[in-house]
């Protein structure tokens, strides 16, 4: 890892979507000291306040609504009932939208409660530099002042640093963000 304490990283509130949950199970992370060290609160969807005439609400759950059926997907179900006279909403049928509405949240036992995190994404930054370095990943201080390519396959042959260190690998992968 090339990193320079020199270019700050930038810190906002991030909006993450439920495939973090799961990148972080595969990397095995404990999801308290995830929470913890990241400042991260649980998030059940995405609330758009005046989204069409400036009174609407929409809330975007990351759940599903209803239960699909082998012969028809939910809302067919659903608007046969409402031309019967049964006149739950829509939404009543989303776990997830109808727990965030209600401020509630909980781990279920199956694990059906779709969600994912609200955090400082310089805290994960520096948490998962903190578990890459653990595990043995060596992070070198300096900015990279020239990055050099193979003559023949125009491929990253090595990045030279402003302290004239050079750093040769197989594979780079550029996360500098808007600096790439």
């Amino acid at each position: 890892l090339v990193e320079s304490d020199a270019i700050g990283t930038i810190g906002v509130g991030e909006s993450t979507i439920p495939p973090l949950v799961t990148y972080n199970r595969l990397l095995g992370i404990g999801e308290a000291d995830f929470m913890r060290a990241t400042q991260a609160t649980f998030k059940l969807g995405i609330l758009f306040d005046g989204w069409k005439d400036g009174s609407d609400r929409y809330f975007h759950s990351f759940g599903i609504t209803g239960q699909d059926h082998w012969s028809a997907g939910f809302q067919h179900f659903w608007l046969n009932g409402r031309e019967r006279g049964h006149d739950a909403a829509y939404d009543a049928y989303c776990l997830e939208l109808v727990a965030a509405l209600e401020g509630k949240f909980a781990h279920l036992p199956d694990e059906r409660m779709n969600y994912a995190y609200q955090l400082d994404s310089s805290l994960y930054a520096q948490f998962l530099r903190r578990m890459a370095e653990a595990d043995g990943t060596r992070r070198i201080e300096g900015r990279i002042a020239h990055v050099a390519l193979d003559g023949e396959s125009g491929d990253v042959a090595g990045l030279h640093l402003e302290s004239g260190a050079v750093v040769e690998g197989d594979l780079f992968l550029d996360c500098t963000g808007f600096r790439a």
